[in-house]
């Protein structure tokens, strides 16, 4: 474990008791379970998330819901599964029930909906409101996918999106930068254009731009696999590869994954591998 997670599990015990201290440092557990949720442990990940929620429905009950990043990270792990359903479809993989997967897309829109309308009311930072965009673009986009739905639909999924890009921009949080280029590579990759200005081909180079220079590992290894299920590997792959290859990009995925213990991302690894030994 890194040290600074290190110290967060233990400062978050010493805090357990005291709920002072627990104020003055809420963003530990929170800090500890995104930790464990980019190792893929989902479960204990939950439990500290559920946990975290339970201490500040105790502190603030007119407003439970974890905020800002933490609950942009709870978000996310409640959106994983129904996340992975949505990229089995559009790689022609198998699905069982995606209508379930939906309904769990929508509800985490309706986290995203109220975190948003109180961050809205108190003025909240640029980054927060633009994560709870972000948050609320990803859960319609699975949403459309899972349901088979028109690609109308996704009106208010860009525009969330727009919102979000922009907001990250403008507060400077270039880290968080690729994760709403990478969803709205996604969305492109539906709608179009797929390469030339504003495509999906320069939202994905943007964020390797990014994450390249950072290094950031963990986006380099989400552009790879993005790269070669956007392009590569989906039901009307393109002719003509703007990269290297999809295999280059998924060994590239897997190298970065293993050495960085990225194990969220195994089980939807491990789908795009599957799908590249499928014929064309």
């Amino acid at each position: 474990m890194l040290p600074w997670r290190a110290g967060a599990q233990r400062a978050v015990t010493y805090a357990r008791d005291d709920e002072n201290t627990f104020r003055q440092m809420t963003f530990l557990r929170p800090s500890h379970a995104d930790a464990l949720r980019q190792k893929g442990r989902r479960d204990e990940a939950a439990a500290h998330f559920r946990e975290e929620e339970i201490m500040r429905a105790k502190l603030l009950p007119e407003k439970p819901l974890l905020p800002a990043l933490s609950g942009f990270h709870y978000c996310d792990l409640l959106l994983a599964a129904s996340e992975r359903a949505a990229w089995r479809l559009m790689l022609n993989l198998a699905v069982s029930q995606p209508s379930s997967f939906a309904e769990s897309s929508r509800a985490v829109s309706e986290r995203a909906r109220q975190t948003l309308q109180w961050a809205e009311e108190c003025n909240a930072s640029l980054a927060t409101i633009a994560l709870d965009h972000l948050t609320l673009a990803r859960a319609a986009l699975c949403e459309t996918v899972l349901e088979g739905g028109a690609l109308g639909q996704l009106d208010s999924c860009r525009k969330s999106l727009e919102r979000a890009v922009d907001g990250i921009r403008s507060a400077s949080h270039h880290d968080f930068l690729p994760f709403g280029l990478l969803t709205r590579a996604w969305l492109r990759r539906l709608t179009g254009p797929l390469t030339g200005p504003e495509s999906a081909q320069t939202d994905l180079d943007e964020a390797f731009e990014i994450a390249e220079r950072g290094p950031m590992r963990l986006h380099l290894a989400d552009i790879h696999l993005n790269r070669a299920r956007l392009f590569g590997l989906t039901k009307d792959r393109l002719a003509n590869y703007p990269w290297k290859s999809p295999q280059d990009d998924l060994a590239k995925a897997r190298d970065f994954i293993q050495k960085c213990g990225y194990w969220r991302r195994k089980e939807q690894l491990e789908d795009a591998e599957a799908a590249v030994r499928q014929p064309s």
